[in-house]
């Protein structure tokens, strides 16, 4: 004869194998869900890591870019400086030499021989001949005999206030043209050529 209690023990049963068959069911569907809400974040975590990746290798790439540019930059003016430094530099070397040039015997020949090239390629006028005290005492018979040559050149010799370390400078009397023959001068034309070598030799380091 069953009891209340077998019957008790019974539903018990029952009731107890079926909210287990409900609670492994919800535990399986709790897990599948578990596991598809960790893959979603495993796959959120994995773009993530990836973007921070990419944002620090852009940022790193960024960065080494820009120090890249600025050590190009700093090495450009240094060139620059040290370009501008050089051509100083031998400019002021060749002044030097020209200085030196000027006080040599050999200077002489040359200062008669532009004076005289430079009477001869002149048209009949009125000029001013600019030269230096210093040529002038020095020179001043060779200078008289070759004015004396070209006599239509109506010639003014004036002593030039600056020095311009040899040579002569011609201006008309109306103040139309100028012809700079001084060694200043030359010197100074010298320049770019001087600038050009000093390029290439920078360019060959």
């Amino acid at each position: 004869m069953t009891t209340i209690e077998d019957k008790i023990s019974l539903f018990s049963k029952i009731i107890y194998d079926k909210v287990n068959e409900e609670k492994e069911e919800k535990l399986e569907a709790f897990s599948v869900e578990a596991e598809k809400k960790i893959n979603k974040e495993k796959e959120k975590i994995e773009v993530l890591r990836l973007s921070l990746q990419r944002e620090v290798t852009k940022k790193s790439n960024i960065k080494a870019n820009g120090l890249v540019a600025k050590e190009k930059l700093n090495k450009q003016r240094e060139m620059l400086f040290l370009k501008d430094k050089l051509i100083s530099e031998a400019l002021e070397n060749v002044r030097e030499k020209l200085v030196e040039f000027v006080s040599t015997p050999e200077y002489k020949p040359y200062f008669l021989s532009l004076l005289e090239k430079s009477l001869k390629g002149m048209d009949s006028g009125k000029y001013f001949i600019i030269l230096l005290k210093r040529d002038y005492e020095k020179f001043q018979n060779e200078i008289g005999v070759i004015l004396s040559d070209y006599s239509d050149r109506n010639v003014d010799i004036k002593i030039s206030e600056e020095d311009f370390i040899g040579g002569i400078i011609i201006k008309d009397f109306e103040g139309k043209f100028k012809i700079d023959s001084s060694i200043f001068s030359k010197l100074q034309e010298s320049k770019e050529i001087i600038g050009v070598r000093v390029m290439e030799m920078l360019a060959l380091q």
